[in-house]
């Protein structure tokens, strides 16, 4: 065995990789080295002799990470490191549905729907039963049914249990839904990880082979765990009890996934004795910058005790800068990024601009592109998810899967080959009758005397097409095979035609087929074993961030989800108003709880930056088709006066050095003066004034005319509206430039 080499660990790293047996938990703070200790405690076990490399399952929630974890060990251990049991949730537990599938009732030849497909499909069910898209929306759907996987609620269940119409529609829908996925051999996202859960009930020597094999598990990110991978990975690690997990409540920024910070907060509820160890030097971002980020998510009442502290020396204030509005605020983080780049010669892909919603970037990118300033948006649209990609991987899911309904969907007509409308509805007709998937009920209506000539001879060729693909991968190796499929079915003349008036965008496209060609032969490259269902599957796991690359020359503009687990020498989080960081809470019985989730992003946000803090607020901001006053948010409150560094117009001045820079904390005021509001319209009726606000009221706008007041938030002049017109729906409108007049 290799020998192991001396690893440069703090003592409380060194605690954490060096803990004997049992459940551990290592609250790991932003920047303090937990990847680092992660892989060591793996290449320690290895060493010592308390596990083989095989042993060890290791979850992360990206493939890069998994990677990551894997060749740290490899370079502890040597080769046998690659043998480590490491990968997504979703990706680990695929393949062992795959491995175990005939073992576990679950055809091992099953294709994975991404999100964007299984909202297709759930289109095309509301399509064949006749219900309306304005009741309830496949987006809609499709949440209310992931969310019920994650809760291992049934479609009798969900049905059962039904408020309201949207929900009984819904669930209607998630009953055909899940008898539609057996039937073409698929399973989306939530069923990688809720289908293995229900084996262990069902076969328990399935889970029984899992504890006897996995001696140790090593979990990542554990604060972005939902119910059903908590139930995973304590189910497997019940017999040895060795359950490492590695996070921090303070990084949980992930609730509208499903994500509960309980299983971090409560994890000696199920451990009860579990060792705890926290790692706090961070080894990132200098002292001002970790004091600010710190005096903002120690108001959360929802985390453990900790403080994170460095030893890096210096370090500037944190910028605070005021602005006018969206354009202003752009204008001047792109003079700062010059100033960066020219004066402390700081590379531009060393920068990130980080914001709370993707429609912010905008402004942003107009500005960088007018100084001429390099950049990229990360987290956009990711290479598998390009359309001319999917159509290409719809093919080969249909050659490895027949009964793929979703895929047969995409391309039965696409290049379009004759046929219409008039037979996809036919055929979505047979198949609402559960006769079978598409293609097995093709063949019927290919016998079907009604059918025209012209109809059936292009049913047939479709189908001599897929079949032909079908032979031919048995005897061309698979990027041949890609090859084909593209020249067969006239991809590449299609996109020509369909981008005629820009031959520019035309080539684009075609490129990213020649670049899907490439990657294939790459992917052989690294395994020569490689198939077609080993390919798709893990096209279909790529998460954004496995896509990102820091080392591309550019100004980085994200979210702040996109930031996790990512840093930069600078970075400016913009934005920073109320109602848009922290943004509105959709729940209002989940207030509190919405805020302080708001408040981790903040501090994600923060403690991403290495070396310089910018942040901003605008005065005015362009929101709902309306410019409307900005608050300052109450984050920057929370900030010590004696940390920040204000520009020189700033509206606000310092109140005490170890308290907020505002005036009032409370109110958080408006630094703009209120404007008069109006009690009569120009009609001579009375308007809404925000003190009589109550769900029912009968109102009447000049422009949507009638509606009732559904929902509330109330904050004076500001308070947010939610009216369901009987014209237009649902609007969503801010009082003081509402001018809603009150009906009797």
């Amino acid at each position: 065995m290799k020998q192991q080499p001396k690893i440069e660990l703090n003592p409380q790293q060194r605690e954490a990789v060096e803990h004997p047996e049992g459940p551990l938990l290592i609250l790991a703070g932003a920047g303090s080295g937990k990847t680092r200790v992660l892989a060591a405690r793996a290449a320690h076990l290895v060493h010592i002799g308390k596990a083989r490399p095989w042993q060890i399952l290791a979850l992360t929630f990206t493939n890069k990470a998994a990677a990551e974890l894997r060749e740290r060990c490899m370079g502890m251990i040597g080769d046998q490191g690659e043998a480590i049991y490491a990968g997504t949730f979703h990706s680990i537990f695929a393949k062992l549905m795959r491995r175990e599938g005939l073992n576990i009732d679950v055809d091992p030849h099953f294709t994975i729907i991404d999100a964007d497909d299984s909202r297709r499909l759930i289109k095309t069910i509301m399509k064949e039963h006749l219900i309306p898209s304005g009741t309830i929306t496949p987006v809609q759907i499709s949440w209310i049914i992931s969310k019920a996987k994650n809760s291992l609620i049934s479609p009798e269940e969900l049905k059962k249990n039904a408020r309201g119409n949207e929900y009984q529609i819904a669930a209607k829908v998630y009953e055909i839904y899940e008898r539609r996925l057996i039937r073409i051999k698929g399973m989306d996202f939530d069923d990688l990880l809720s289908r293995p859960l229900k084996a262990f009930k069902a076969f328990p020597y399935f889970l029984e082979r899992l504890q006897n094999r996995f001696s140790h598990i090593l979990v990542d990110e554990f604060q972005d765990t939902n119910r059903v991978q908590y139930k995973l990975v304590n189910e497997i690690a019940r017999v040895h009890r060795n359950l490492c997990v590695v996070g921090d409540d303070d990084q949980s920024i992930y609730g509208f996934r499903g994500a509960t910070i309980e299983n971090i907060l409560e994890f000696e509820r199920d451990w009860h004795d579990a060792k705890i160890i926290r790692l706090e030097q961070n080894y990132r971002s200098c002292k001002p910058i970790l004091d600010a980020a710190w005096s903002v998510i120690k108001n959360n009442s929802q985390r453990r005790p900790k403080k994170l502290w460095t030893e890096k020396e210096g370090g500037q204030k944190i910028d605070l800068i005021e602005t006018s509005g969206d354009d202003d605020e752009a204008l001047r983080i792109v003079s700062s990024i010059e100033d960066e780049h020219n004066r402390n010669k700081r590379p531009y892909s060393n920068i990130a601009v980080l914001y709370r919603t993707n429609a912010q970037s905008l402004a942003f990118e107009r500005a960088l592109r007018a100084a001429q300033i390099p950049y990229k948006v990360l987290g956009g649209l990711r290479f598998y998810e390009r359309k001319e990609i999917k159509d290409v991987l719809a093919y080969l899911r249909l050659i490895v899967n027949p009964d793929d309904d979703v895929s047969f969907l995409r391309v039965v007509n696409y290049p379009p080959r004759g046929i219409g409308e008039a037979i996809i509805t036919e055929l979505l007709f047979r198949v609402s009758k559960e006769k079978g998937s598409f293609n097995q009920i093709v063949d019927e209506l290919m016998e079907d005397a009604d059918l025209s000539a012209r109809r059936r001879s292009s049913l047939k060729g479709f189908v001599e097409l897929i079949n032909g693909f079908r032979d031919l991968a048995k005897n061309v190796d698979f990027q041949d095979l890609v090859r084909e499929v593209i020249t067969q079915t006239g991809l590449r003349e299609r996109l020509q035609k369909e981008e005629k008036d820009d031959p520019s965008r035309a080539e684009s496209k075609i490129a990213n087929l020649d670049a899907l060609i490439y990657d294939i032969g790459k992917y052989i490259d690294y395994d020569s074993e490689v198939t077609i269902e080993s390919f798709l599957e893990e096209v279909s796991l790529v998460t954004e961030m496995d896509n990102t690359d820091l080392n591309e020359g550019g100004v980085n503009l994200l979210t702040l989800h996109s930031a996790k687990g990512l840093e930069f020498e600078v970075v400016c989080i913009v934005g920073l108003e109320e109602g848009l960081l922290p943004l509105e809470p959709r729940d209002r019985d989940r207030y509190e709880s919405e805020i302080e989730e708001e408040r981790r992003l903040f501090y994600v946000g923060a403690t991403r930056a290495m070396e310089r803090l910018i942040l901003t607020y605008a005065v005015n901001r362009f929101r709902w088709g309306n410019y409307t006053g900005g608050s300052p948010s109450r984050f920057l409150s929370e900030i010590p006066g004696d940390l920040l560094n204000l520009g020189k117009k700033s509206s606000y001045r310092f109140h005490n050095t170890r308290q907020s820079v505002f005036l009032d904390t409370r109110t958080y005021r408006k630094i703009e003066s209120k404007p008069i509001q109006p009690t009569i319209s120009a009609d001579g009726n009375r308007l809404l004034s925000s003190d009589e606000l109550r769900r029912g009221l009968l109102v009447n706008h000049p422009k949507f005319g009638l509606g009732v007041v559904v929902d509330f938030l109330k904050r004076g002049a500001e308070s947010k509206i939610h009216v369901d017109f009987d014209d237009v729906g649902m609007k969503i409108l801010i009082h003081k430039y509402a001018r809603l007049e009150v009906m009797k």
